[in-house]
Parts: C-alpha cells; structure tokens; sequence
C-alpha cells in the first residue's frame, strides 16, 4: 500500500472541490425550480434529474482526472463494480439531501471523497470535499491535511467544538429511508439520546453533518444505513479536523460498513455508551 504525498493529496482535494462546486452550481439551477422532476427510488427515497445531471458531470470529469492513475470511480446512482480490489476509490454523492432539495430545503449537497483499502480490507476515509450549493460553503481536507470550510469569500481552518460533556453537546443524527418498516431505525437510540444533550439536528445531509462536526457546530455525530458515497468524504474532512470516527463498536472507521460516531473526541466514549445503551435496551445488536 503506496503512501499518497501530501502535494499530491492537496492537489487531488482541488481537483475534487472544482467538481464538486461544478456539480453543485448544476444541482442549484434547478432549486425551487418548477422543472425538478422527481421521481420515487423508494417508499421515501427521492431521485431528480438534478442527481442524474450532476453525477453525469462528476462521472466525466473524475474519470478524466483519476482513472489514468489506476482509482476507481463509485457514485450513488451508478454501478459500483470497478471498485472491487481497487486500493483508491472516490465515493461520489452527485446531490447528498434530495429530499430536501425536492422540498426546497436548503440542506444539500454535492460530496466526493477518497476511501483507501487498507491491509485489513477496510476502506478508510483519506480526503474530500463537500460543496452546499445553497449556503454557498465548501469544505475540504483530509486526514494529517488539516481541514478548511469556505464561504462568503473567506477560508477558514476547521476548528471542532469544545463541549466536555454529552449534556453540554450540540450533537446531530438522522434515520434511515426503510425506518418505516426496519427496527434498526434509529428512533430508540435518538429517543435516549436527546433528553441527554443540549439539542439534537437532523440536518438531511450526512456528508454536511460530518462537515459540521469538522468546524464545531455539532460536537459529535451518530448515524447508521450509510451508504460509502455518504460518509467518505464528511468522514475525511472531520478526520482532518482532528476529529474521532469510529463505528458503534469503537472499531476504526470503515466507510463500508455503514455506521458513524464521529465527534470531538472529548465526548466521544460517553456517546458511544449511551448509543449502545439504548441499543440494548430495544434489544438490537
């Protein structure tokens, strides 16, 4: 396994934000726009011709950038085949928050993130970038890179909240598209959960809720049912922050594998128990 520069991985978060926002000013054009057409993936799992778009655009220009140099390409609404055995594969999210984009809720956005295989067969989050189309903010970074958040013209470093304590936190979560019909629908964890803290959000976008952990309007982050192309990049960014991910178990962060706890790190073992206590408690594993 082949160690990436750090020239060389600044040079490739570039090249991921200037699609990324490519995408996004895609995906705008068609916010509160009467031509959004929108079509059901699910019983509540939306799909528009705004995420067909953009990922046709991310599609074209990652290939071009990064299938010379061996990586695989994976986007949401496409196939994921050629990532198999690929040591580097981006994980795209062509518009992270469709729901919200359909309802004309400003929540969304454009994610396209670098995952490694690692000797022990996870896939772990190396780099990203996030653009929110609508907030007009961008963020990127990457683990041992640092972290940096845009808007209004201003690049800021990312810098993660400093609550000491699960009460003191502003933390965030969100539930899964079969949560109608699956137990494992997060509600008993978020029903246990938010008497014990400060506040919780449910932003829509798993991808900005990892951001925001990375620059400390949420001190820590629970989520489960993600999908790679969700969390890789957000997982990334918070990494480069400073940030502790791990799945429910403590066990090292594998975007593969559909679980997040990702906070702070000062709140992360008292969140970690009460997720697993409230587990326990609706009898999940």
């Amino acid at each position: 396994m082949s160690a990436i520069e750090p020239a060389t991985a600044r040079a490739w978060i570039a090249t991921a934000r200037r699609i990324a926002e490519e995408a996004g000013a895609i995906v705008l054009a068609g916010f509160r726009s009467e031509s959004v057409d929108v079509k059901q993936k699910g019983a509540i799992d939306l799909v528009t011709s705004f995420d067909l778009a953009s990922e046709a655009h991310i599609r074209a220009q990652m290939r071009e950038a990064f299938a010379p140099l061996g990586h695989a390409i994976v986007a949401e609404e496409g196939s994921g085949a050629d990532a198999r055995d690929r040591e580097l594969v981006w994980f795209c999210d062509p518009l992270d928050g469709t729901t919200n984009f359909a309802h004309g809720h400003f929540f969304f956005s454009v994610s396209i993130g670098l995952a490694r295989r690692e000797p022990d067969g996870r896939m772990s989050p190396v780099l990203g970038a996030v653009h929110a189309p609508a907030l007009g903010t961008t963020w990127t970074g990457g683990e041992g890179l640092g972290a940096e958040r845009s808007d209004r013209g201003l690049t800021r470093p990312c810098k993660l909240g400093r609550a000491q304590t699960l009460s003191a936190s502003l933390i965030a979560s969100g539930f899964p598209y079969d949560r109608r019909t699956s137990p494992e629908n997060n509600v008993a964890e978020h029903s246990h959960i938010v008497v014990k803290v400060q506040g919780v959000r449910r932003c829509g976008s798993a991808a900005m809720d990892l951001c925001l952990v990375a620059d400390g309007t949420y001190d820590g982050y629970w989520e489960q049912k993600l999908a790679p192309w969700d969390m890789t990049a957000g997982a990334a960014i918070a990494l480069g922050a400073g940030a502790r991910l791990t799945g429910y178990e403590g066990e090292p962060i594998d975007v593969t594998k559909n679980r997040v706890l990702a906070t702070n790190g000062l709140i992360h073992d008292e969140l970690a128990r009460e997720v697993s206590a409230a587990r326990r408690a609706a009898g999940l594993s």
